[in-house]
């Protein structure tokens, strides 16, 4: 099943064409000041400075951008909100002369779609921006409440507030005619926090866009210090233990065996005796159930057991997730775990299936090489060194299914706390600093030389 499309109508064009058209762009860039800029350098040169000054001016205008973003309820599968944000961002886009578009997703994935925005050029590195329209919470409790420098809201942080910095940086290029002549992609899914399915479908859209791009900047929550150029990926799997059902004055005899939870017990223990002590590899039971009988809820995050404890439980249900950082590491552990389930206990017999979810993002010399030049550029800025984090230190995220097409960054965005909860907050000060890093950042990489393509 293929992708539908449809236009996104901005209400803001008029403006966009005079933007466009360069009514606000206040002082050429000297071709002598682009030149100047190298990948490494540790300081503004004139240009540069007009653009941070930009960002630094603005900086109340993303603030309400971003207010108006949180309250807007977005949660997954709320398909009105999801599309709501994405047309407030349209909007945004199109004013800095993107032409936007809204991929629909098909009705049975019960997921809103997401928004693709895009400049075509010939100037410098080829970029593929990603965001995420979508939240974990949303609802009245969730609305954008700011006190000083601080503001909560669902999605201040994860990740409205680097949607935001993504629109600010763009802002501030567009206005001193950095953009002209590049090309940049922007993809904002409307489902990372739950991907839909089939996944091949559900990231059709960022992996094509991939495929036409060199870099990938990704804007998922970021720190002053560290940014990611080497994600984990994830991988579920389910294990079903059934048994002899008896009374349980007969458990560990020939007769009756050893029952589905003891079985149970002796995987999920195997697993952790054999497979742990890779920080890089984790394997986590998350939900467990067993009984007489255990079924599923429809909403797939709940089990109900019965049972009572003078009977051998039949039957047990494990749900879990796996997280690697590659593919050869996913496969050889997904082996390892197979064999730990085949030795049964007697009476009882086991089963272990696993299903794909987001691709690791290994690390490498292009990775490493880039995280350098952002370096370059936060020194340049005041803001200090930048390392990259510890790949088990960040969860999966959408950069993760372009790794495999070209080199990508993840961390871009705001810095905040709480987030996948009601308390989540985002710092207004490192919406500014997000915004200002990845202006320069982008800025440099669009007037370095056009890439030759290269890929992982």
């Amino acid at each position: 099943m293929r992708a539908f499309y449809s236009i996104v109508v901005a209400a803001t064009l008029p403006l966009a064409l005079s933007a466009c058209h360069g009514a606000t762009i206040p002082v050429p860039v000297p071709t002598s000041e682009v030149l100047a800029a190298p990948a490494g350098s540790v300081t503004l040169t004139d240009a540069e400075t007009r653009i941070r000054d930009y960002v630094r001016a603005h900086h109340e205008d993303d603030v309400a951008l971003l207010e108006k973003a949180v309250n807007l309820p977005s949660g997954t599968q709320n398909v009105t909100g999801v599309r709501r944000v994405g047309d407030l961002f349209a909007s945004e886009l199109t004013a800095v002369c993107f032409t936007v578009r809204w991929v629909e997703m098909p009705v049975t994935m019960r997921r809103a779609g997401h928004l693709v925005a895009e400049r075509r050029g010939t100037k410098g590195a080829r970029l593929l921006l990603i965001g995420h329209l979508d939240t974990v919470f949303e609802g009245e409790g969730q609305r954008f409440v700011r006190v000083d420098s601080i503001a909560r809201g669902a999605g201040t942080s994860d990740m409205k507030g680097g949607d935001v910095a993504m629109i600010a940086a763009l802002r501030a290029l567009n206005a001193t005619g950095a953009l002209d002549g590049s090309q940049i992609i922007v993809v904002m899914t409307g489902d990372e926090e739950s991907a839909g399915s089939p996944l091949d479908l559900a990231r059709k859209e960022l992996t094509d866009a991939a495929k036409r791009s060199d870099i990938a900047l990704a804007f998922e929550g970021g720190r002053a210090a560290r940014a990611s150029i080497a994600r984990r990926g994830s991988s579920g799997w389910t294990l079903s233990v059934t048994a002899r059902q008896g009374h349980s004055a007969g458990v560990f005899s020939s007769g009756s065996g050893y029952g589905a939870v003891y079985e149970m017990a002796r995987i999920l223990d195997g697993f952790r005796r054999e497979l742990s002590g890779d920080p890089t590899l984790t394997f986590n039971p998350g939900l467990v159930a067993g009984g007489t009988t255990v079924q599923r809820d429809s909403s797939g995050t709940a089990l109900i057991a019965a049972g009572k404890t003078n009977i051998i439980s039949p039957t047990t249900l494990v749900q879990g997730d796996l997280r690697f950082l590659r593919e050869s590491q996913k496969d050889s552990a997904r082996a390892r775990m197979r064999a730990i389930v085949s030795h049964h206990l007697p009476g009882t017999d086991a089963e272990i299936t696993f299903r794909d979810s987001y691709p690791a993002m290994p690390p490498t010399a292009a990775g490493a090489q880039l995280l350098t030049q952002f370096d370059a550029v936060s020194r340049s800025l005041g803001y200090g060194p930048v390392e990259g984090d510890p790949p088990e230190s960040r969860g999966a995220g959408d950069v993760s299914f372009v790794a495999p097409h070209l080199t990508g960054m993840d961390g871009l965005g705001v810095s905040g706390r709480g987030a996948h909860s009601p308390e989540e907050s985002v710092n207004l000060n490192s919406l500014t600093m997000a915004a200002e890093r990845a202006a320069i950042f982008m800025y440099r990489l669009i007037m370095g030389p056009s890439l030759e393509h290269p890929r992982p």
